[in-house]
């Protein structure tokens, strides 16, 4: 038998060590970024569904069921992400004169307000890493009303 042999078997063991060693952190480094990237992107849609509903409610601000169309718009919008909520829910509200008004009763440079809020839900894909279970979310756009009664 040759020196050199035994010596290489001998170091199967330490390589597959070595290997567990480095895998797993980077495992947990590559799973951070992914569940980031997830939240920035779910939490970038959440604006973008939210400002989408502002603009639906500015148009629309006369109609009779302004924010029950308000929150399908922003649903649809947010294409299934809003799975990634619980308790999503969507307010309309409006302000003339600095006093909290109802939307249909709004005029010219009066604000409507949409609000867009839930709680996220983290993926949590490895137990041991400690991400929160969930954290809430809001995103509000107000937008001055061109539109008169």
């Amino acid at each position: 038998m040759v020196v050199g042999q035994v010596r290489g078997k001998k170091r199967w063991g330490a390589t597959a060590v070595e290997t567990a060693l480095v895998l797993i952190p980077m495992t947990f480094f590559l799973t951070g970024i992914f569940e980031y990237g997830r939240f920035l992107m779910d939490l970038n849609v959440l604006n973008n569904a939210a400002r989408e509903g502002c603009r639906y409610a500015l148009v629309n601000n006369t109609s009779t069921t302004i924010s029950t169309d308000v929150t399908t718009v922003v649903t649809n919008f947010m294409a299934g992400e809003n799975n990634s909520y619980s308790g999503f829910t969507v307010t309309v509200s409006g302000t003339h004169a600095g006093v909290a008004t109802p939307v249909n009763n709004l005029v010219a440079g009066d604000l409507i307000t949409v609000s867009v809020s839930g709680q996220y839900q983290f993926m949590n894909i490895f137990a041991p890493l400690s991400l929160p279970s969930s954290l809430t979310i809001n995103s509000s756009v107000t937008m001055v009303c061109e539109g008169a009664t």
